[in-house]
């Protein structure tokens, strides 16, 4: 059981389960930078007790990115605003699946989404990302579709920005 699998983790395993990989800081200064073929988040493995690495990546308009080389093999997908407009939990479960096979095809073991920020502030240019709209309980229902979905194929998600994600101002 779980239990026996965290007694089998020594505490510096542990605590390296916690801190992510796969980011650099240049030594010249600037930004941290995603070394090449990481995903956006990454922990260790720990293969003798059969614990994968987890292996996430954002999913605001499909597989993201991050390297010119997986230009044209992904799919485009609508936004989760375009999805949340459908009222449609059946299609967002459909979409949910879909978008969990392209990310387990990419060995992606997580979605970082759905988005569920409610619109309060009608510049804010990341509102496409969000399923909620203005509306709280459409976003809860469509969020729920859309976990099912992704999850349904082995992916797990991880819903985020659920408030406050609208400040543009110094950002």
């Amino acid at each position: 059981g779980h239990d026996v699998t965290l007694r089998m983790v020594p505490q510096g395993e542990k605590y390296s389960l916690l801190r992510g990989v796969g980011w650099w800081y240049p030594p010249n200064g600037g930004w941290w930078d995603l070394r090449k073929w990481w995903y956006i988040g990454n922990t260790v493995a720990i293969p003798r007790l059969d614990i994968p690495s987890l292996n996430m990546q954002d999913a605001a308009g499909g597989f993201r990115t991050n390297f010119p080389e997986l230009g044209g093999t992904v799919t485009v997908w609508p936004s989760l605003l375009a999805m949340g407009a459908t009222w449609d939990a059946s299609v967002v479960r459909q979409f949910g699946e879909a978008l969990g096979r392209e990310f387990k095809g990419k060995g992606a073991n997580a979605i970082l989404g759905p988005s569920v920020n409610v619109h309060r502030v009608a510049r804010n240019g990341r509102n496409f990302e969000y399923m909620s709209g203005e509306d709280p309980v459409l976003g809860s229902r469509l969020a729920e579709a859309y976990v099912q979905g992704v999850q349904s194929e082995g992916v797990f998600a991880v819903v985020k920005h659920w408030v406050f994600n609208e400040q543009e101002l110094n950002r």
